[in-house]
Order: C-alpha cells, then sequence, then structure tokens
C-alpha cells in the first residue's frame, strides 16, 4: 500500500517525536513506516475511499512535524489515531455527510463503549458548531487543540481574559444545549476545566 524503508529503528516513539522536533528529519521516516498503514486503515473506516484515505495519511504526516510542535505528546500511538480519526470527521462533516457504523461494529460488544462515546463526541461536536464564533475558537483550541490560555490568545488573536471569559460562557452555553438536546451530563469541555 505505501512505500516502506528496509531499515528498522529500535528507537521508541518519543524517541523519534523528540528526534522530530529537533529537526531530524529520518524520524519522520520512521514514523511513517511504523503507523502509515494503520492511518490509513483508520481513513477507510471513516472515509471508505482508498486514495482519499492515502491522501489523508500524506497530508497528516506532511503537517506533522508542526502539529508535534505546538502540541505536548505524551503517547505518540494513541494521539496520532485520534489526530486521523478527527481528520477523517471532519472531511466528512464538511461534506454533510453522515458516519455510517458498519453492521459488525454494531454487533460488537468490546466496542459499545467506543460507539457511545463516539456518539458523545458528535453530539459535543455538533453543539460546539452552535456557539457565538469566539466561544467557537477558543473551545476548539483549548479542549480540542489542547493549547494553553497564551496559545489561544496568540491564536484568536483575543486577550488572555477575553479567552478565559469566551471558555467560561462557551462550557456554559454547550451545557445549556446538550441539555435542551438531550445529552445532559458532563461534555467532554467541561472535563478538562
Amino acid at each position: 500500500m505505501f512505500l516502506h524503508r528496509k531499515t528498522i529503528t529500535s528507537e521508541s516513539d518519543e524517541d523519534l517525536v523528540r528526534l522530530l522536533r529537533e529537526g531530524h528529519r529520518s524520524a519522520l521516516g520512521d514514523l511513517w513506516d511504523r503507523y502509515a498503514e494503520l492511518l490509513y486503515g483508520v481513513g477507510m473506516k471513516y472515509l471508505k475511499d482508498p486514495e482519499r484515505s492515502k491522501d489523508e495519511v500524506v497530508e497528516l504526516f506532511a503537517g506533522l512535524k508542526e502539529l508535534l510542535m505546538k502540541h505536548e505528546v505524551q503517547r505518540f500511538r494513541p494521539w496520532v489515531h485520534t489526530v486521523m480519526r478527527n481528520r477523517c470527521l471532519q472531511v466528512l462533516r464538511n461534506e454533510k455527510r453522515t458516519v455510517a457504523i458498519p453492521e459488525d461494529l454494531r454487533r460488537d460488544p468490546d466496542t459499545e463503549d467506543a460507539l457511545l462515546l463516539e456518539a458523545e463526541l458528535q453530539a459535543l461536536e455538533h453543539a460546539i458548531t452552535q456557539l457565538a464564533p469566539d466561544q467557537q475558537r477558543c473551545v476548539r483550541c483549548f479542549h480540542l487543540e489542547r493549547r494553553s490560555y497564551q496559545e489561544v490568545a496568540e491564536h484568536t488573536g483575543l486577550a488572555v481574559e477575553q479567552v478565559r471569559s469566551n471558555l467560561q460562557n462557551g462550557r456554559r452555553n454547550l451545557r445549556l444545549i446538550l441539555q435542551r438536546t438531550g445529552h445532559a451530563g458532563n461534555s467532554h469541555a467541561d472535563q478538562h476545566t
């Protein structure tokens, strides 16, 4: 499917992330060798299209160093899996399509919690789109991209106090929206405060 090099490194994912951040381009190739196929599988699960799945993997790796410079990644494998899943969901959202859950996943009891979490995340994502624009940007940057208050301020051009205010109001409005739509309880945004 994807081209792999013949050399295999014994360095951990975290060591490769550190090397990539330090400018060692070979670390990107090593991460590619380890994860391109896995991420392609994630793409196929959501997008159901081989070419688009490949494109998303290539685009993810093209911007990987920049992403890693913005985020503190403790465990690379679950992080990059989540990044790929979010990319695919964003593609589907942009097309105004819903994600169809394959029949075999619906019957598998081991995936019940994952499907419930996915439904909660989709409800939360829909609720975020109903916030005021500054609240949306702050909530996405702070909770979904895991940026600090200062990083959110730099990214949005808002003062740190405006960021705090937008986050506080955004979380309150999210709770109200989720309660109104029958998804009451703790949103994931609430858990990161």
